[in-house]
C-alpha cells in the first residue's frame, strides 16, 4: 500500500522578498522560483541541485528561525520524496520539524503536515512506534486548532487509518476511518474524492482483516449523507465474482511464480449499462507482480446489465483474484 502521496507543487512556496535582501539572498529566491518550475516539470535532479544551493545560502545568511529556511527545507524534502530518496527526505523533514518547533512552538498547526510526512517516512523504515506517534501528534494538533468536526482533522484521521491498515490493525484503524468518512461525507459530500478514497481504504481494511461488518457501516453512512437522485452507487463490499457472465482467470506472472508470491488482489471496477468493465484498478495495493495481471483480467470480464426501475445503469463493485503459489 502506498503511504507516501506526493503533494501538489503548491507546497513549494515562494515567500515575498525582504526589502533589504542581499545579492545572495536574491539569488536564493530566484533559484527557488526555478526549483518550482523544474519540480513541476518532473526534472527532479535539476531541481535538487538548485534547492540545495538555495538552502545553503539561506542557512548561512539567515537566522535558523527565518521562514525562508523552513521553506527551503520543505522544498528539499518534497524533491527527495519525488526522487524516492526517502532517507534524505526524512533527514530534511526532521530538520524542518526542529525549525518549525523553535519558531512556532511544539503545538502549532503548521507542524501537522511535517509530522504526517515523517509518519510515512518512519513507517517505511520500520519505525512503527515513531510513525504512530507522529500521526497521532498531527491529529491532536489539528483537533486542537479546528475542533473534532473539520475536514483538516479528517485528513489526519485518514492518514492514521492508512497506517493502521498497513499493519492490519483493525481495532485501531476502524475508528479512524469511520470518523474520517463521516466528516468527509458531511462537509464534502459522498461523491467527493476524499470520501471515495476513505471508503476504499476502510473497505480494504475489512477485506484485509476479514472484518466484513465494515461494509454495513459504510453503506449506512452513504445512505445517511447521499443526495437524493444522485449517481447510483453499488453498496460497499459488493463482490461481483459470482455475478459475471464471463470471468477470465488472470495470468500468474512468471516473476511472481519464481518468488513464490501469493495473495489476493481486490480490483475495483465500474461496469457500464451494457455489462462491460470500463474502468478497473487495484484498490487495496495487492502483492507485487500480481496487480497488473489482475487488472487486465478484470477488463476482460463481462456482466449482465444492471437495471434500476427497468433502465440499465452503471454500477461499481469489486472482483477478487486469489493467487496460490505452487
Amino acid at each position: 500500500m502506498k503511504l507516501l502521496t506526493i503533494l501538489c507543487v503548491s507546497v513549494l512556496l515562494v515567500l515575498p522578498l525582504a526589502p533589504q535582501e542581499s545579492a545572495e539572498l536574491k539569488e536564493a529566491t530566484e533559484l527557488t522560483e526555478q526549483v518550482i518550475k523544474l519540480f513541476n516539470e518532473n526534472k527532479y535532479d535539476d531541481a535538487l541541485k538548485l534547492a540545495k544551493r538555495a538552502l545553503e545560502i539561506r542557512e548561512r545568511l539567515l537566522p535558523l528561525k527565518d521562514p525562508l529556511v523552513g521553506n527551503s527545507l520543505n522544498n528539499l524534502g518534497e524533491i527527495y520524496i519525488a526522487k524516492r530518496d526517502y532517507g534524505k527526505a526524512k533527514d530534511a523533514y526532521l530538520r524542518l520539524l526542529q525549525h518549525q518547533t523553535e519558531r512556532f512552538g511544539a503545538d502549532d498547526v503548521i507542524l501537522a503536515h511535517t509530522l504526517e510526512r515523517l509518519g510515512a517516512l518512519h513507517y517505511r523504515d520500520g519505525e512503527n512506534s515513531k510513525a504512530e506517534e507522529a500521526y497521532k501528534r498531527a491529529l491532536a494538533i489539528n483537533e486542537k486548532k479546528y475542533g473534532t468536526d473539520h475536514v483538516q482533522v479528517a485528513h489526519s484521521l485518514f492518514a492514521l487509518g492508512e497506517f493502521y491498515r498497513a499493519r492490519r490493525d483493525f481495532t485501531q484503524g476502524q475508528p479512524a476511518y469511520s470518523r474520517a468518512l463521516r466528516t468527509y461525507g458531511k462537509h464534502l459530500g459522498v461523491h467527493s474524492a476524499e470520501f471515495e478514497r476513505t471508503r476504499d481504504g476502510y473497505s480494504c481494511l475489512g477485506y484485509d482483516t476479514t472484518k466484513f461488518d465494515v461494509f454495513g457501516e459504510i453503506n449506512s453512512i452513504w445512505q445517511l449523507l447521499a443526495t437524493p437522485g444522485g449517481p447510483v452507487q453499488a453498496p460497499a463490499g459488493t463482490i461481483l465474482n459470482g455475478k459475471a457472465l464471463s470471468l477470465p482467470r488472470p495470468v500468474y506472472p512468471d516473476a511472481a511464480r519464481a518468488r513464490g508470491i501469493s495473495g489476493t488482489v481486490v480490483v475495483k471496477v465500474k461496469i457500464d449499462e451494457t455489462g462491460t468493465v470500463v474502468s478497473a484498478q487495484d484498490m487495496c495495493g495487492g502483492p507485487p507482480y500480481l496487480s497488473e495481471s489482475s487488472v487486465q483480467a478484470a477488463y476482460a470480464a463481462r456482466f449482465s446489465p444492471t437495471k434500476l426501475s427497468g433502465k440499465p445503469v452503471p454500477v461499481f463493485g469489486v472482483i477478487q483474484y486469489r493467487f496460490v503459489a505452487r
